[in-house]
């Protein structure tokens, strides 16, 4: 009986303000370019950025556009061609929250499911992912030939995309224990249909 339990706990982790302090994709904005072409990038993103506040452009579109201002998808692909896909890994594991990496690792010693489930892409996050030996649920980027391009592939994976991602991942909810951790109004629907909801919180 235990060990059935144990295939059906499912521990569901947001990133960017829950597992990590801050935000991944400005983390990497500010590693992408020099000064010079960040302030630049940050210039030509201003229209987007107050038309997504006025919420005349979606946070999939202001996304696709900082990702492009930015240049993080050369930036990615040039590191990728080097030999050095993680590198971006080690500012993100400086950014990790103890106690939630605590509770994470929790969670794995228990023999639970582990997930994150984030709106940031999956170029920035496959490695933490992989270096915490996890399934990773984010928002999608194409990839041509190999190669990254600054253009969502799937909808931004927040609010009810986080749980619509989750069921198609998992199956039906209904026959998992779901405990979730989040931080923001991003994470209200996943929070709302977990068994055990955590919000800033890993008691």
């Amino acid at each position: 009986m235990m060990g059935e339990l144990a295939d059906h706990r499912v521990a569901v982790f947001d990133v960017d303000g829950t597992l990590l302090r801050g935000d991944c994709l400005w983390l990497a904005a500010r590693r992408s370019k020099g000064l010079v072409g960040q302030l630049l990038a940050a210039f030509s993103c201003l229209p987007w950025l107050i038309g997504w506040q006025l919420r005349l452009v979606s946070t999939g579109r202001f996304k696709q556009q900082t990702i492009t201002a930015f240049g993080i998808c050369d930036a990615v692909n040039r590191a990728e061609a080097q030999g050095r896909a993680n590198w971006l890994l080690p500012a993100l594991q400086a950014k990790l929250k103890p106690e939630a990496l605590q509770r994470l690792r929790w969670h794995q010693q228990r023999g639970d499911r582990v997930l994150l489930c984030s709106a940031s892409p999956r170029l920035l996050l496959q490695p933490l992912a992989d270096w915490l030996g996890v399934e990773l649920l984010c928002t999608e980027l194409e990839r041509v030939q190999g190669h990254w391009k600054p253009r969502l592939a799937s909808p931004n994976c927040k609010g009810p995309e986080k749980v619509r991602r989750l069921e198609q991942h998992l199956g039906p909810l209904e026959r998992f224990v779901i405990e979730a951790y989040g931080d923001s109004e991003g994470d209200r629907d996943l929070l709302l249909i977990a068994c055990f909801d955590h919000y800033r919180s890993f008691n």
